[in-house]
């Protein structure tokens, strides 16, 4: 069986994305997903890759082959494993990185509150402004008004702390998804929405 997706953070990626608009029925799932991602105004680098390869040559999963419904269940699959497998702190992690809207404001604040024990800073406010600056690209935090030195003023926080405090977010928030997308990993695997890569990276995989 073809896995649909090359890896749990694309399976993520992608599933929130589809499930974070309306269903499209009468567009067919490549060129819907095309759609998507063009109107995204700054794509990640994953999703770049993602648009690249619905735009080249069909790989070995067409997304063609289902139904818009088909399609959209096995998307509700991997978000709900999310949902129901990982602990609170590390489904906070996968809901701000790739969650959309109310979800991923929804991820901010439970990360925002994780944060308050260890990094320094207990201003929830202050905190959660400090999540949100942490999953935005360079040009929508420059855009935002979310520097260092402008958090700092607007809570009266010194520049350094804010500085500090971004750096635990930086390796503790990044570890909280590492955590998650391993906890997942073997569940889509037995799901088939992902290859299995120890199976691929074996010598009997490499000599066939």
């Amino acid at each position: 069986m073809t896995a649909m997706f090359n890896d749990t953070t694309q399976a993520l990626h992608v599933s929130y994305l589809v499930l974070s608009l309306p269903p499209r029925q009468k567009a067919p799932f490549r060129n819907m997903l095309i759609q998507l991602l063009e109107a995204i105004e700054f794509p990640t680098a994953a999703q770049e890759r993602w648009l690249a390869e619905l735009r080249g040559v069909a790989g070995p999963f067409d997304p063609d082959r289902l139904t818009m419904d088909e399609f959209r269940a096995q998307c509700a699959m991997v978000t709900d494993a999310a949902r129901t497998r990982l602990p609170a702190p590390e489904y906070a992690a996968i809901l701000a990185r790739f969650g959309h809207g109310p979800e991923k404001l929804q991820g901010c604040k439970r990360l925002a509150v994780f944060a308050r024990r260890s990094s320094g800073l207990t201003a929830l406010t202050l905190l959660l402004e400090m999540t949100i600056r942490h999953y935005l690209s360079k040009e929508e935090r420059a855009r935002e008004d979310l520097t260092f030195r402008a958090l700092g003023e607007r809570h009266h926080v010194s520049k350094d702390k804010v500085f500090r405090a971004a750096k635990w977010m930086e390796q503790n928030f990044r570890s909280l998804e590492n955590l998650a997308l391993a906890r997942l990993e073997p569940k889509f695997i037995s799901h088939g929405l992902i290859g299995d890569r120890t199976a691929c990276d074996s010598p009997e995989a490499v000599a066939a």
